[in-house]
């Protein structure tokens, strides 16, 4: 089935081109991600979840695949927005991919120890025969197959180390073993982070074939390798014991790609910034403050922080939040994502000329 898209090959050239001069420090500008779903469109969600887990098992990929070109076949892409698709599992579907049980509703993927499990008898190998890694090689496979260099192809939310560890021993008893088995932790850990680039590895080879850069769940573009790697579990731990156990993870992972990102999720992690700031490897950090708290603008020394660090900044915003944080900061190394996507593509490309014009920019569109 021909994917019909309002993207030409000319939008294609610039959004590459512009990408890569923001990753090269060279665009004057932000980068400014507005997507315009078809939220009054009834028809293009029929059917249609944002969970894979969530189809019935016997849904095909072709049946997926056919809902979610539906639903793409009806969005703008303004500014610096591309088309762009990745198999969503939830998130630290690594978990699954290693036997944990897999639950999910419309909202949202859990994801549970087969049996219970202390982290001394914890085995972890990988298997080429899992069926959930089965089912997102097969999904990126066909999807390659099916839009070609029409789509940018996005990474499985794989997940952190901790996380993934979490699914199999659970939060509550993972937080005594980080203080009273340390070693085995750091063992699994380790274990953990090579089976990690393993599954990347895995899927990078199918992306790369688009030719259209790669992405993954959070709402950035990439030329060659990247991902916005992450660690929630450490929002209960210590600047030290993220040093011990997750700053390791997070740099044999940057080693590995030339554009890693971190989400820096919540208030509680606020603390480990000096930690993250120091990595010569991360090319930047997604600051997301957390449910039911302030907004952007109470932020700013936040996002000065990472700035002045020479670290990229990728935030979402509304539109006045955006224009808020310019006005403060400058613009320059930041990726504003536009949320909530509910403009009209004309309050779209009003809010995009606001910000050209205060900020004496070009480029925008």
């Amino acid at each position: 089935m021909p994917v019909k898209l309002d993207f030409t090959p000319e939008r294609w050239e610039k959004l590459a081109k512009d990408w890569k001069a923001f990753w090269d420090g060279d665009l004057p500008r932000p980068m400014v991600v507005l997507e315009v779903y078809p939220r009054d469109d009834v028809e293009s969600f029929v059917g249609w979840t944002q969970f894979i887990p969530h189809y019935p098992p016997a849904t095909s990929d072709e049946e997926i695949l056919d809902l979610c070109q539906h639903h793409l076949e009806r969005m703008h892409w303004l500014g610096d927005a591309w088309p762009r698709w990745w198999p969503n599992f939830g998130p630290g579907i690594q978990a699954g991919f290693l036997g944990a049980r897999v639950e999910s509703s419309e909202a949202t993927v859990w994801f549970k120890p087969p049996t219970p499990v202390i982290v001394d008898d914890l085995s972890l190998a990988y298997s080429p025969d899992n069926p959930w890694l089965q089912r997102a090689i097969g999904l990126l496979t066909q999807a390659f197959a099916r839009w070609e260099d029409c789509v940018c192809l996005g990474q499985p939310d794989l997940g952190g180390n901790l996380d993934v560890l979490a699914s199999f021993v659970t939060t509550q008893q993972l937080l005594y073993d980080v203080q009273d088995k340390p070693e085995k932790v750091l063992d699994l850990s380790r274990q953990l982070t090579g089976l990690w680039l393993r599954y990347y590895d895995i899927f990078d080879e199918i992306i790369a074939q688009t030719g259209r850069g790669t992405t993954d769940w959070g709402p950035c573009w990439y030329p060659g390798r990247g991902y916005m790697l992450q660690s929630d579990f450490s929002y209960m731990i210590s600047p030290v014991m993220f040093r011990r156990f997750v700053l390791p993870d997070l740099e044999a992972c940057c080693a590995q790609m030339d554009y890693g990102f971190y989400h820096l999720d919540g208030a509680g992690e606020v603390r480990h910034m000096d930690a993250l700031l120091s990595l010569p490897r991360l090319r930047g950090v997604q600051w997301q403050p957390g449910a039911g708290t302030p907004r952007h603008p109470h932020w700013l020394p936040i996002l000065k922080k990472i700035r002045d660090a020479g670290k990229l900044c990728q935030v979402y915003v509304t539109p006045e939040e955006a224009l808020a944080i310019g006005r403060e900061l400058g613009v320059k190394g930041f990726i504003f994502a536009i949320d909530p996507p509910s403009l009209t593509p004309e309050q779209g490309q009003a809010f995009l000329s606001q910000m050209a014009q205060e900020n004496g920019l070009q480029g925008l569109q």
